[in-house]
């Protein structure tokens, strides 16, 4: 099984690959993680960075589906 988790905001690819190795952690052997992140911002905290953020959450949504992701997570959003 592969799952996309979108990170909300603009992260370094590091703390992507921790967020990777950490997620593992709790993910059966089988499954894959990937992280990516949508820009916009640097973090959510309000309305406005949340509307920074989706329009990119929605591209990454519908490129790991295209690119034959199982699922998709939105975390912390």
């Amino acid at each position: 099984m592969k799952l996309a988790v979108i990170l909300p905001g603009d992260y370094s690819k590091e703390l992507c690959e921790k967020r990777e190795k950490y997620l593992d952690n709790f993910a059966s052997k089988n499954t894959e993680i990937t992280v990516f992140t949508p820009g916009g911002t640097e973090s959510v905290t309000s309305g406005v960075d949340f509307a920074l953020v989706s329009p990119g959450a929605v591209e990454k949504a519908i490129m790991a589906e295209k690119t034959g992701f199982d699922g998709i997570v939105l975390h912390g959003m």
